[in-house]
C-alpha cells in the first residue's frame, strides 16, 4: 500500500514537471513538413486522438483511454516508419518518441485498470490518468507541429 502511494506521488511529480516544460517542447519542431494532404490528414488524426485522450483522462474514462491508446498505436507506427506517409525526418523522430510514450502510457493505464477495484486512498482516477498521459500528450503535440511544419495547432 505504501508503495502504491509512493508510486502515485512520483507520477504526480513527474506530470507536474512535464507540464511545466511541455509548452516549450510542444512549440519546438523541425523544419516544415511536406505539405501533402496525407500529412495534413495524419496531423488532424493525431490531433483528434490527442484531444480524445485528454478529454477521456479528464473524465476518468479508463476504458475509453485504453481504446484511444490502442487506436494511436498503428498510426504512430505508420508515421515513425515513414512507409504510409511522406514526412520529414524530424516528424518521423517525433512519431517514434510518441510511439514509445504511447507504449508506456498503455502499460500504466492497463495497470491502473487492473487496480481500480482494489485501490484505496490513492488519488482520483482522473489525476492518475492525467499523470500517465502527460508525456504522451506533449509528444503528440510536437508531432502535430512537425507534421504541419510549424503552423499553429488548435488546442482543445
Amino acid at each position: 500500500m505504501k508503495s502504491a502511494v509512493t508510486r502515485a506521488a512520483m507520477i504526480l511529480l513527474t506530470a507536474a514537471a512535464v507540464t511545466l516544460t511541455g509548452a516549450g517542447v510542444a512549440a519546438a519542431g523541425g523544419p516544415g513538413g511536406s505539405g501533402s494532404s496525407s500529412t495534413t490528414s495524419a496531423a488532424a488524426e493525431v490531433q483528434g486522438l490527442r484531444d480524445q485522450l485528454s478529454s477521456r483522462a479528464d473524465h476518468g474514462d479508463v476504458a475509453g483511454t485504453q481504446r484511444t491508446l490502442g487506436e494511436l498505436d498503428p498510426l504512430l507506427t505508420d508515421l515513425a516508419q515513414g512507409k504510409r506517409y511522406t514526412i520529414q525526418t524530424a516528424a518521423r523522430d517525433s512519431a517514434a518518441t510518441a510511439r514509445q510514450e504511447n507504449t508506456k502510457a498503455r502499460e500504466g493505464v492497463d495497470e491502473l485498470a487492473a487496480q481500480l477495484k482494489s485501490r484505496q486512498s490513492l488519488p482520483p482516477v482522473t489525476t492518475l490518468l492525467n499523470a500517465l498521459l502527460q508525456r504522451l500528450l506533449v509528444s503528440l503535440s510536437a508531432l502535430v507541429n512537425d507534421l504541419l511544419g510549424g503552423l499553429p495547432v488548435p488546442v482543445g
